[in-house]
């Protein structure tokens, strides 16, 4: 799964749910799990803390600590010395040595401490069960900064390698793919080192955010590129014969995107395209290769420079060299495409009800007319045709 340095939005989310004073200039990584919406592992030098994680029963942001998170924490209960085993156990009353205060603490997660060990328990009423627990030492919170000098030798060599990959194609008909995200910023600026003037091609879909479209022509700008803005079919015409999008029925990405590309490239008997796209981004892209042939444009065969990079390899390429960034990823966006997009996540959908309120209002009201109820809207249910085992059990 895919890594990333947390954003200025997910260390204040941080900060809001573990009373923490996290700064900006720390190396926080968040490692993606599986779950049915945002679910991250988080790790402070070099050390698990805990899940951060959009729960969808409530709306709202959880954070659950693992043991290695009362090393950062003072835990609240202190557990007399015994032989007994307690990991995975339910703790006797007459073992808390503060056991009036654990009464008072509210039920969920609570730290607690043994001996040379520290570690999670979860009360419920009068009873403590431990989860975890893990030996005493020091947590040394890593800088940004030092990260960044201790790796640059590796991003250095993966751009070398991004490159050498694109030099290959630099005699045949090419142009570079430009979303306004960081991977596309990255490969497109990649791209431009080698062939100068190259054809960047952003297609605007009609549902970009404006912070994308401003972005998008202030990076070109900055950088000299050929930018070529493509603009895409009206989705609100397809709509009524088409439905709306899902996951697994993305009609309006071949409508807004592929149609208008598909017509630009005629003029090309075969066209390679560098694209941003990395393995690690989903299972299915796991098994790429560096060139691939369009399945939809058939005279395009993609190229992916940057396909073994990780989120973090990105972002430290992109702070090494001072690159501008969208600045959706410091408002809580991870992906940058369409604000009604049921790729989104429910956590990043909920954000543009916060940021965008009339963006959110038009397609709130849309979801209304084809008969979804607020509920399914905010819980994301519209985002499939079918729904997955997992969503029809927050339906019910």
């Amino acid at each position: 799964m895919d890594e990333k340095f947390a954003s200025k939005f997910e260390i204040n989310i941080l900060n809001k749910l573990t009373n923490k004073n996290f700064t900006y200039d720390l190396s926080i990584i968040l490692k993606k799990i599986g779950g049915i919406d945002y679910r991250k592992k988080v790790y402070l030098g070099g050390e698990c803390i805990g899940i951060l994680e959009f729960d969808l029963n409530i709306l709202d942001w959880v954070f659950h600590p693992y043991a290695s998170y009362y090393l950062l924490e003072e835990p609240k209960i202190k557990i007399k010395e015994t032989k007994r085993r307690l990991k995975g156990k339910k703790v006797p009353l007459n073992l808390i040595e503060n056991v009036e205060e654990f009464k008072e603490l509210p039920d969920g997660y609570v730290g607690v401490e043994l001996n040379n060990y520290v570690g999670v328990g979860i009360k419920k009423g009068d009873t403590l069960k431990i989860k975890d627990l893990t030996l005493k030492r020091e947590i040394k919170l890593e800088k940004l900064e030092e990260y960044l000098r201790k790796n640059k030798n590796r991003i250095e060599r993966l751009e070398k390698k991004a490159k050498d990959i694109i030099k290959k194609y630099k005699d045949k008909p090419i142009n570079v793919s430009f979303s306004g995200g960081k991977d596309s910023s990255v490969s497109t600026l990649l791209a431009n080192d080698i062939i100068p003037d190259i054809e960047v091609i952003f297609i605007d879909t009609g549902l970009e955010f404006p912070d994308t479209l401003k972005f998008v022509k202030k990076f070109a700008k900055k950088f000299n590129l050929n930018l070529i803005i493509l603009n895409g079919d009206n989705f609100w015409d397809y709509l009524d014969k088409y439905g709306i999008p899902t996951k697994d029925n993305r009609w309006c990405n071949s409508i807004c995107k592929l149609n208008p590309l598909k017509e630009y490239l005629k003029k090309y008997k075969i066209i390679y395209t560098i694209d941003g796209t990395r393995k690690y981004e989903s299972f299915t892209r796991s098994k790429l290769g560096y060139e691939r042939k369009s399945s939809f444009i058939e005279n395009q065969i993609n190229i992916f420079p940057i396909l073994d990079w990780k989120g973090t390899d990105v972002w430290s390429w992109i702070y090494l060299n001072d690159i501008p960034y969208n600045p959706l990823y410091d408002k809580g966006f991870e992906r940058i495409g369409c604000y009604l997009c049921p790729a989104m996540l429910s956590a990043e959908f909920l954000r543009v009800k916060e940021l965008y309120p009339e963006l959110f209002k038009k397609w709130f009201e849309t979801l209304k007319k084809y008969g979804y109820s607020e509920d399914e809207i905010l819980k994301g249910l519209w985002r499939w045709k079918e729904l997955p085992k997992k969503m029809k059990l927050i339906k019910k």
